[in-house]
């Protein structure tokens, strides 16, 4: 799903190959938001959600730490993290999203965190778009040369490094058999969902506020949409 004839939907067909790779990875987030909060139940937003949560603690056990962040921004969307279904989740579901905090942790602590171990540097991976782009944007910072004209081979060389791990991704391979029917059904969904606003399909859903427990609870989810509301007039 992440080659650019599955994209082009959701950006524009001119655009940077990287901006077109990071707005596609906010599409998939806000389809993920977008999705919870359309449920038609409690029960339904719950399952949803614990299965969301299998996905990304999957993905990111294969290595597929792009899906698994997506995954995890789009439950952290702040409409996401009010809705009832939190409230009946299970303990064991709700620590998967520790461990995907955990993992994004990880991913920002170090530019070259994936590439430890040999046997590690072997398995096919999909770095996180956003994580590593800012990795790359905190070693450009400042000038590539001294004051006197020369280059900063360091701080080139870091970069390159840095740069020269997709191309080492690349060379593992996934041996999964793609699943053409769900791959289009999921460009389709995210397509529709990918760049809808969130707060508006939230606040026309009342499974969002009227399922769970008391009135202030849903005060304050409908406080947080009208916030979310007024940043955007």
């Amino acid at each position: 799903m992440e080659k650019s004839g599955n994209i082009s939907r959701c950006v524009s067909v001119n655009a940077d190959p990287l901006q077109t790779l990071l707005t596609y990875t906010d599409c998939v987030s806000n389809w993920v938001s977008a999705e919870l909060v359309i449920c038609d139940s409690v029960k339904a937003q719950t399952a949803l959600l614990a299965r969301f949560l299998a996905v990304g603690k999957f993905c990111y056990e294969m290595r597929n730490f792009a899906t698994a962040m997506q995954i995890l921004s789009g439950l952290e969307n702040v409409i996401v993290r009010q809705l009832p279904a939190w409230k009946v989740l299970p303990l064991k579901v709700c620590a998967v999203l520790e461990e995907l905090r955990a993992v994004q942790v990880f991913l920002k602590s170090d530019n070259l965190c994936l590439m430890e171990g040999r046997q590690t540097r072997a398995r096919p991976t999909l770095p996180a778009p956003h994580v590593l782009a800012m990795h790359l944007q905190q070693l450009e910072i400042g000038s590539f040369t001294t004051t006197s004209g020369s280059h900063k081979w360091t701080k080139l060389r870091n970069i390159a490094r840095v740069v020269s791990q997709v191309h080492a991704f690349q060379e593992n391979l996934y041996s999964y058999t793609p699943d053409l029917e769900l791959q289009s059904y999921l460009r389709g969904r995210i397509a529709r969902l990918g760049e809808c606003d969130v707060s508006l399909l939230a606040s026309d859903n009342n499974v969002n506020f009227n399922q769970m427990a008391s009135d202030r609870h849903g005060r304050r989810i409908q406080d947080t949409l009208r916030r979310v509301k007024a940043s955007f007039q």
